[in-house]
């Protein structure tokens, strides 16, 4: 079974209990996945986080209560989960800008999130040519690494990871930040860092290099170390300038769609990150390598 196909039925799950307790321990355990890859998972084809998704989905069902029905406002809160009018009322007018008393009486909203469809949803927006490229990887396990450079705090939220990294990128490029960065012991590759997703989608993302442990931090700048952990590490096709970026978000796509369900691996809570070496520096024949942190699928 595809995972595509899992997590479509983790979202029928999700629908047929909006009125109960869900947590992301309890729905990752449903669907067989380990608590973080099926986080990963579920956020990647949904668009989403469980959390956030639930939520919207929650306040939706509840709008579409309000305009459909005559039920009281309380009886419309507990039965879509919520533990109280005030906790109901609070979220709703947070989503929706409004009371819920307001939405009864206008009759409709046109902001409601659908319950998910991957089946009839899912289309692949990519438009680079792979010319029949075999996907390269390798499974090493690595040391830790002590790194050292700019970073953010940027969230999956609305997607605003995916306008806020290329933009941070721009800076540092335009602005040479990585010259700045002390006591490289790599000068030739910069790292890009996801740090562990939250449960709210939240994270740190660093640019910067490996640097010895006992170098000075300069003021604005950040270290972190990157724990030991077995990485699943994916080479890129080559792309040329233009094509680069769809090159990185195709292998992503295949890394999700094409090797874990078969892999017999899954995504740990530990930071992924691209290595970006001398390999990226023509115009032509681009590549980098993405490492996604792994451990072998525990056998039921």
């Amino acid at each position: 079974m595809n995972q595509i196909t899992i997590i479509q039925q983790s979202v029928d799950y999700i629908e047929e209990r909006l009125g109960e307790e869900l947590t992301l321990a309890g729905v990752s355990k449903a669907a067989g996945y380990s608590e973080y890859h099926f986080h990963r998972t579920f956020l990647y084809f949904v668009g989403d986080t469980m959390t956030s998704y639930v939520r919207k989905r929650r306040l939706s069902k509840a709008a579409e209560l309000l305009t459909t029905s005559e039920l009281k406002v309380l009886d419309i809160a507990l039965s879509c989960g919520f533990s109280s009018h005030e906790a109901f009322t609070r979220a709703f007018r947070k989503m929706f800008g409004m009371l819920p008393t307001e939405c009864r009486k206008q009759g409709h909203l046109t902001c409601i999130v659908s319950k998910a469809n991957l089946l009839r949803n899912m289309n692949n927006p990519i438009t680079y040519d792979r010319r029949d490229y075999d996907m390269q990887y390798r499974v090493e396990s690595l040391p830790a690494m002590h790194i050292m450079g700019y970073s953010m705090n940027t969230t999956t939220v609305e997607g605003q990871n995916n306008a806020q990294i290329p933009a941070f990128w721009q800076q540092y490029i335009q602005e040479q930040w990585g010259r700045t960065v002390p006591g490289k012991t790599n000068p030739n590759v910069e790292l890009g860092v996801c740090t562990t997703l939250n449960e709210d989608g939240s994270f740190l993302y660093i640019i910067g290099f490996e640097v010895s442990e006992t170098t000075p931090v300069p003021e604005g700048l950040t270290e972190y170390t990157i724990p030991a952990t077995t990485y699943a590490i994916f080479t890129t096709p080559p792309a040329s300038q233009t094509e680069f970026v769809a090159s990185i978000q195709q292998t992503w796509d295949d890394i999700f769609t094409d090797w874990f369900p078969t892999s017999g691996y899954e995504q740990v809570a530990a930071p992924d990150f691209e290595w970006y070496d001398e390999r990226c520096w023509p115009k032509e024949g681009k590549q980098i390598d993405i490492y996604i942190p792994v451990q072998p699928v525990a056998k039921s």
